[in-house]
């Protein structure tokens, strides 16, 4: 591709120069392969602690891309119908609640697996849950842990299903754990943990081989994971990482590494991200049916369900009303100043941010870690200097 991306690595560099990040990963590529890459800064507060293509990467919430590939996967093999109730594979769903005005009630509806790729099951990340229940889970299974009777990813999902929805399952769009209990129904469907089901029918025919999740994470490759860093009194220090395995701040102190999170699991680095995406872009390995994949980033909202996504106080990974929601990844399906229609991606809490481009024919890959992320700061100058150049050769 013969265009001058000098600009674009300098709006990259520009990131960290504005304190957003420490350092940075970013790639770009086409059905022929990576025509970018380019890495800029440290991956810790050190200044001889550079930022490369070995570089691993808390992923956070793009795991969710890989759990809806998943669920699709067994789509495919008749293993899994969208519109089946939650409650065939998890009974414990069968009498979900909802918070209501201050009391519980029974749910209208029940929750499908639509839903759950959907985000519109009602179950959120709890951060203002105000039946207590949330809390009264968390303490119990602290104390748990204590004993070293921890949880698996079933018995997560099972945990929380008595805890009340923010509402009716359908009503409503809510950024929440909607993917950590489809990556439960992934393994009741497989009989594979979640863990060995994305490295049989993921990981290992795209050949990502530096991608785990963080539990299993090999000892020897943890000094090359970037750390959380903050900008703080003009200069990054490194801060603490939020709580494993899935980020609630209620959830402090409930490290249980028998939970695989399909919500925000995984770690991984940016070459190795990159070639999910170039097979999304392109299928040629098998990983889903093009058809398939087409569903996937369709728009998938109603209009109700569509004026929650656009909250920004919802969901502060969305781009703008251009966007809506598919299978797991915000859609561009209205022009506007920058992007595509039928552009689709995802991003991270710590920083990470992906597109792709179907009518571009192009992938787009960013990492950094970071708290707070800030994409609305820095993604859009990134993301229309790319796509100048991609258009204007320059």
């Amino acid at each position: 591709m013969d265009h001058d991306w000098k600009r674009l690595a300098e709006e990259q560099k520009r990131i960290i120069d504005r304190g957003f990040s420490s350092g940075n990963a970013l790639l770009c590529g086409d059905r022929n392969g990576i025509f970018f890459e380019n890495y800029e800064g440290t991956k810790s507060e050190r200044a001889d602690d550079p930022v490369g293509a070995d570089t691993l990467f808390h992923l956070y919430s793009m795991t969710k891309v890989f759990t809806v590939t998943a669920a699709l996967q067994l789509v495919e093999k008749g293993l899994l119908d969208l519109g089946a109730d939650l409650d065939e594979f998890i009974p414990e769903f069968n009498n979900v609640t909802v918070w209501e005005n201050g009391h519980e009630r029974p749910a209208s509806e029940k929750i499908t697996v639509w839903n759950l790729l959907t985000m519109t099951s009602g179950l959120s990340y709890f951060l203002t849950d105000g039946s207590g229940k949330a809390a009264a889970f968390a303490e119990s299974w602290r104390e748990k842990l204590k004993t070293g009777k921890g949880l698996d990813t079933v018995g997560f999902a099972k945990e929380i299903a008595g805890i009340p929805l923010s509402f009716d399952p359908g009503a409503k769009y809510l950024y929440g754990l909607s993917h950590d209990v489809l990556g439960a129904v992934v393994e009741i469907l497989s009989e594979e943990r979640l863990d060995e089901y994305f490295e049989n029918h993921i990981f290992g025919p795209l050949g990502m081989k530096e991608t785990f999740f963080f539990q299993k994470l090999p000892a020897e490759l943890r000094p090359r994971l970037a750390e959380n860093t903050a900008f703080i009194n003009g200069r990054y220090v490194n801060i603490p990482l939020p709580p494993r395995p899935v980020p609630i701040p209620a959830f402090e102190g409930t490290e249980d590494f028998g939970v695989f999170s399909g919500g925000s699991g995984l770690v991984g680095t940016a070459r190795d991200y990159a070639l999910f995406l170039a097979e999304m872009l392109a299928p040629s390995k098998g990983l889903l049916k093009p058809e398939t994949i087409r569903q996937m980033v369709t728009p998938a909202l109603t209009a109700s369900q569509r004026a929650c996504y656009n909250d920004p106080h919802g969901d502060p990974s969305i781009s703008g009303p251009e966007h809506t929601f598919g299978l797991g990844v915000r859609v561009q399906d209205k022009e506007a100043s920058s992007g595509a229609i039928g552009e689709w991606g995802w991003s991270g809490a710590l920083g990470t941010w992906f597109f792709v481009s179907p009518n571009d024919g192009v992938w787009f890959l960013y990492m950094h870690q970071h708290s707070p992320a800030n994409h609305d700061a820095f993604i859009a100058p990134l993301r229309n200097t790319f796509y100048d150049i991609l258009r204007k050769g320059r």
